[in-house]
This record gives C-alpha cells, sequence and structure tokens, in this order.
C-alpha cells in the first residue's frame, strides 16, 4: 500500500478528536492527537525567519525556500524516528491547523490582526502528497458546546468561530484536487457508520475499511471516554433532535453553513 500523510480539520468541537480515534482503529493508519508540529514550522518559516537578531536578513528568502522544499521530509522522519509511527498513513488532527488566526491569534473570538493565515497550504506545499478529511458540523450545535467549554462567550461568538474555521477549509479545499480533500459529516459517524467508513476506506484506497465502521457501531453502543479536551463525551456522541438556536444563527454563519447543508428550516 502507497504511504501518504493524512490530516483531519475542522472547527473546534465538530468530532476532529472523535474521528481521529475512529481512524486510528485501522492497523494502517497511525494519526497523533494536536502533534502540532505545522504551526511550530509556520512560526519559524513565517515570523522566526524574519527577525534580524535570529537570522540575517539576507539569507532569509533562501531559508524560507529551502524549509519549504525540504522541511516536509523531516517531518516524515519525526514521525517515523522519534514517535515511532509504522503505518503506511501517518499524520495528524489539529483544528488550528485551519485556523485563520493560527499566528497572529485571537481573545476568545475577538482577532488580534492582521491576519496570519492558516497552516493548510503549508502543510500541502511542504507534503503535496497529503490528504485532508474535514469534518463538519451545525454550527449552531458547535456554538452551544464552545459556550459549554467556555471558549466563547457567546452563541454569535461560537457561530462566527466555526465560520472563520470552515470558511477556509472551503477556500483550500476549492485548490485541492478531489483525490486529496473528503468532506464528511459529523452525523454521518453518528448515523450512517456503514455509508461514512465506506466513503472514508475508499479515500484512503483501504482494501478493508470494516475496522472503521466496526468500531462506529460499537461505539453507538459503548463509547470510548476521551481525554482532554474532550471530556463531556454525551456532547459528540448525542445529536440534537432539533438544531440548537434558531435560523439567525445560520445567517450569521454565512456561505460556508449554505455550502455544507445546514439550511433555514
Amino acid at each position: 500500500m502507497a504511504s501518504f500523510p493524512l490530516f483531519i480539520v475542522g472547527s473546534p468541537r465538530s468530532g476532529t478528536t472523535f474521528l481521529c480515534s475512529v481512524l486510528n482503529v485501522h492497523p494502517l493508519i497511525q494519526l497523533t492527537n494536536e502533534c502540532r508540529v505545522f504551526a511550530l514550522l509556520k512560526d519559524t518559516l513565517e515570523v522566526g525567519s524574519h527577525r534580524p537578531d535570529l537570522l540575517s536578513q539576507a539569507c532569509v528568502d533562501r531559508f524560507v525556500h529551502f524549509g519549504k522544499r525540504t522541511l516536509g521530509a523531516w517531518v516524515e522522519r519525526f514521525y517515523r524516528e522519534e514517535l515511532e509511527i509504522t503505518a503506511p498513513i501517518w499524520g495528524d488532527k489539529h483544528p488550528s491547523y485551519a485556523d485563520p488566526t493560527v499566528l497572529s491569534g485571537r481573545l476568545g473570538s475577538v482577532e488580534h490582526l492582521p491576519r496570519s493565515g492558516s497552516c493548510l497550504r503549508l502543510i500541502r506545499e511542504m507534503l503535496p502528497q497529503a490528504r485532508f478529511i474535514h469534518i463538519h458540523r451545525d454550527p449552531r450545535h458547535v456554538a452551544n458546546s464552545l459556550l459549554h467549554k467556555h471558549w466563547t462567550g457567546s452563541i454569535d461568538d461560537g457561530v462566527r468561530v466555526w465560520g472563520q474555521y470552515v470558511s477556509e477549509i472551503l477556500d483550500f479545499f476549492d485548490e485541492l484536487p478531489s483525490q486529496l480533500g473528503l468532506t464528511i459529516p459529523y452525523r454521518g459517524l453518528i448515523e450512517d457508520p456503514a455509508a461514512t467508513s465506506a466513503s472514508i476506506g475508499k479515500f484512503l484506497d483501504l482494501t478493508d475499511a470494516s475496522p472503521i465502521g466496526d468500531f462506529l457501531i460499537s461505539q453507538r453502543h459503548a463509547p470510548t471516554p476521551f481525554s482532554d479536551p474532550v471530556t463531556d463525551i454525551a456532547d459528540l456522541y448525542v445529536i440534537p433532535n432539533q438544531p440548537a438556536g434558531d435560523d439567525k444563527l445560520l445567517a450569521l454563519a454565512g456561505r460556508a453553513a449554505t455550502h455544507l447543508g445546514y439550511a433555514a428550516a
């Protein structure tokens, strides 16, 4: 089987940790849970390299070009040699790879401008063969979950955060060859495990995706506890019958919500 990197992205509280656990039951897949190495590399190449006390300004362009050309192989060596990842499909789950303020930062839902841009294009530039799975969840449910975790100050702020992440991902996926990107709804993992596992298996060229499907079905009866940041597992396994909040929140979520099928009732 071919070896390639895989990255799970989505807004916070959208099921990225759950999907990472699901994929890791397959013997051909090993993903880390927020290793975050590409956030560090982005900071090094785009911020640190421009500090004259750290690097001669005469070398900046060459250093950045060389880094983007070679650091992908360095990351794989780190995974293989130091993290002892042996599966052919390797990679990371980290929602903030899709955060357009990953370096410039946000305080709650308030951004510190200017935007830094996400890590997605840097990952693709360093690892052109990388594949990406975007898992998405109703922005109203995400916003309620963010508020419950005290990560935002209001439901409206939570929807705005969802929109920032998801809009960044949608724009990036528009640039990706179709065979390198898969978009799945969180509801599909819970409500249609057979079809969802089949689509994942096809996307990842897995001859047998049954370990993924079997695990998803088992979780409906005996959910696996998670470590931080997912401690309230009921919030992930229970799908509300009715959307949280009203349709005004969908309007606040903008085109991203419409594109992903979260239309107002």
